[in-house]
């Protein structure tokens, strides 16, 4: 029996789930935070004809009562719903019911939002440049700035080696060395390597001498190879003599570090009393001073929801000052309606418009659905607003999303990189949403509570006789009702950076 190969065509019916453009735009426009947002915002009056600024009159609140703005809000958002946008737009009756819509968005924005009274004039960008923050000088051009400063004698005093030297060769060699310093102020290649590396490879004496040139600049310990040479370079600048101090360093800096103090005298033939003395001056010393310049600026960061309390209850807000004001022109409204013989004109200004409409509901949706996962959990960790870190609920999106009547994944792209303020300082959304530890009634208790109740323990011990982890374990159990495991108060205790029961003791 012969099997024949050949092409054929078949029709089948299937369904598929398929997202809009409508809802593709909801989601991305969820995801942003308030900077991202308003980037998002200026590229798309740049791309779109059809978007434009609403310009704010001062007495654009009182044109409407707000009874008129929920009825409108309400028309609006089952205009929204009502059905394919292509479709609204083909009839010039919808599209006359949706240009008023339009309207009113934009009316409504400035009936919610606060006007300035300033009538003057104002360059925006001007005033945002003149606020700006210069960038701060890097280490190396810090260090350069030292080098240039100084004249032929200081710097040929600095270097310390025979006048073999050519001065300006010795000035360019400053500067190469200079840029094999990282961050902290460590060399990070050896001399060898840094001399062999340059075009006309210079000799050893003279590569020698342009690190000690380095080494005697501010701050002291720059240019050090190694932690150990860092702390001897700023123990040698000081006037006083350290020599003890400079023998542990040398010899014993990984004991000092584990706090093995008896090792340390019994090694030394000294007492622990100066061991300890010595070990206080060594801590006074900067292990990385290169991060006393440059350095990136902190992150800025603009809080999309505001928390504040007012006659003792919390308001929660959306902060909307930094988005423009958005509405749909009604200059290429009026084009449209006028293209009625030129479906080619029609077609592109209906694309314009539909996305700007779009934008406007996905802006308006994502301030919404955000001032309700924020009244959430205002709500749910009102204990926290009011007493702090110890009465943070333990609290999962999927609890938020029940009761906001959203899907969880709607709960994780709203919070996403997102920032809250309230009475107790600034927070991302998803600091508001931790995992807990059982207490023996059958509750839980959140992860930045027991963190705290940790600290809290570590602080309050005595310094002579440490608690163990297990000590740690078994005081937040008898004390607090909260089970956990060495293993798990061993893994806080490190991501907070504290110390072993070892290393915390005092002698």
């Amino acid at each position: 029996m012969k099997m024949e190969l050949g092409l054929s065509q078949q029709q089948t019916i299937k369904q598929i789930q398929t997202l809009s453009p409508q809802m593709y735009m909801s989601m991305e426009i969820l995801c942003l935070n308030s900077l991202d947002l308003e980037e998002r915002i200026d590229t798309e009056l740049e791309d779109n004809v059809a978007l434009e600024l609403t310009e704010p009159e001062k007495d654009v609140s009182a044109e409407s009562s707000p009874r008129d703005s929920d009825a409108r809000d309400a028309d609006s958002r089952d205009g929204a719903a009502s059905g394919d946008g292509e479709a609204d737009l083909t009839a010039d009756d919808n599209f006359d019911e949706r240009f008023e819509q339009w309207t009113d968005y934009s009316r409504e924005e400035f009936g919610t939002r606060r006007v300035s009274s300033y009538a003057g004039d104002k360059d925006g960008k001007l005033e945002a440049l003149s606020n700006t923050q210069d960038r701060p000088l890097s280490l190396q051009e810090q260090l350069e700035r030292q080098v240039d400063l100084l004249d032929d004698g200081e710097l040929r005093q600095l270097a310390g080696g025979p006048d073999t030297v050519d001065i300006a060769e010795l000035r360019e060699l400053c500067t190469s060395v200079i840029y094999n310093i990282d961050n902290r102020g460590y060399l990070m290649y050896s001399l060898e390597e840094i001399r062999v590396a340059l075009e006309s490879p210079p000799s050893e004496d003279a590569i020698f001498q342009a690190l000690t040139v380095i080494q005697n600049l501010d701050p002291p310990g720059i240019g050090g190879r190694d932690l150990k040479e860092c702390l001897l370079l700023q123990l040698r600048r000081d006037p006083q003599q350290y020599p003890l101090e400079e023998r542990i360093v040398r010899e014993h800096l990984d004991d000092l570090g584990r706090n093995r103090l008896p090792k340390i005298a019994k090694s030394l033939g000294i007492s622990i009393e100066s061991v300890k003395s010595a070990g206080e001056n060594i801590a006074s010393l900067n292990p990385r001073p290169g991060l006393l310049f440059g350095g990136e600026a902190p992150p800025f960061i603009k809080p999309d929801v505001v928390v504040e309390e007012v006659e003792g209850k919390y308001v929660v807000r959306v902060e909307s000052d930094y988005s423009p004001r958005l509405h749909i022109s009604s200059h290429y409204q009026s084009l449209y309606k006028q293209a009625k013989q030129d479906p080619e004109i029609r077609k592109y200004l209906k694309k314009k418009m539909d996305n700007a409409e779009w934008l406007i509901a996905a802006i308006r949706q994502r301030q919404s659905t955000l001032q309700r996962i924020a009244n959430e959990i205002v709500e749910i960790q009102k204990g926290f607003l009011d007493h702090g870190i110890s009465r943070l609920k333990p609290l999962k999106m999927v609890e938020v999303a029940e009761r906001v009547g959203v899907h969880v994944s709607t709960i994780s792209r709203a919070i996403s990189d997102k920032y809250m303020q309230t009475p107790r300082g600034i927070f991302p959304m998803k600091f508001f949403f931790t995992g807990g530890a059982s207490k023996s009634d059958g509750s839980t208790e959140a992860r930045g509570s027991v963190i705290q109740r940790i600290k809290t323990l570590i602080e309050n011990e005595d310094k002579a006789r440490p608690l163990s982890d297990i000590d740690i374990a078994r005081k937040l159990a008898e004390d607090f009702n909260i089970k956990i495991s060495r293993r798990t108060v061993t893994k806080y205790r490190e991501a907070e950076g504290l110390a072993s029961s070892r290393e915390r003791r005092t002698y």
